[in-house]
């Protein structure tokens, strides 16, 4: 049981960090993506008129695939930015996070998706190393 709660938790991750990484492009301007700091201010603002806020260091620990964003942020964000990228973006990481109840709304959400399905983990019982299939992302 433990083996498919650290596959989803895994596979999550990694589309939740691909997601970020998307949508930090799409943030940014022609020359580079937005920086941490400049994509979590851009989310606060549109929860701004709920009294709550997204740090710089949420942004990396979700993109470095250390942690999961919380998903009644996720939710208030989706409601709150429903016509703009924010949305999108809390909507595609709440497909991310829970597939079975969420579909991705963007080409980013389901090519996030499509390729956290292509990296698995291989080897001996206690680990092993990471193996992935290349795929050309959405433009």
């Amino acid at each position: 049981m433990s083996g498919a709660i650290l596959k989803t938790t895994h596979r999550s991750k990694t589309a939740v960090a691909l997601i970020v990484q998307q949508y930090r492009i799409l943030a940014g301007n022609q020359r580079k993506p937005a920086t941490l700091r400049e994509f979590a201010r851009a989310l606060s603002q549109a929860l701004q008129p709920i009294g709550r806020r997204v740090s710089y260091q949420s942004i990396k620990n979700w993109q470095d695939r250390l942690y999961l964003p919380d998903t009644l942020m996720m939710m208030r964000l989706a409601q709150a930015a429903r016509h703009d990228w924010r949305g999108e973006f809390a909507a595609d990481i709440l497909a991310a996070m829970h597939p079975q109840d969420y579909a991705p709304l963007t080409e980013i959400g389901r090519w996030a998706l499509g390729r956290s399905d292509e990296i698995r983990l291989t080897g001996g019982h206690h680990g092993g190393q990471k193996e992935s299939v290349e795929v050309q992302r959405p433009r």
